[in-house]
């Protein structure tokens, strides 16, 4: 028999499983000034203020004003909240 451990991490969440569960109350609606999913231009103009992607992801791990660190999820690697900010962003 074979016994694998899993270390860490969210357990290999998808983008979209992420944005579900800890981004789209916020991201879905704008609320507080959240940027929209799907809002490409906005979020763009966060990404040149910010640094780009890798200054979005940064803010998005410490937290960002009424957003707590990594949105709640936790258990989120670096990756996934990247690849969760791609998907809402548009951005690369």
């Amino acid at each position: 028999m074979e016994v694998t451990a899993s270390v860490g991490g969210g357990g290999g969440m998808t983008p979209d499983d992420i944005i579900a569960k800890h981004c789209s109350a916020c991201h879905g609606t704008g609320l507080l000034g959240a940027p929209k999913i799907g809002d490409t231009a906005a979020w763009k103009e966060r990404a040149d203020h910010q640094g780009g992607l890798d200054g979005i992801l940064a803010k998005a791990i410490t937290g960002i004003n009424a957003m707590p660190p990594k949105g709640t999820c936790m258990t989120c690697t670096d990756e996934e909240l990247k690849g969760a900010i791609e998907k809402m962003s548009g951005l690369k």
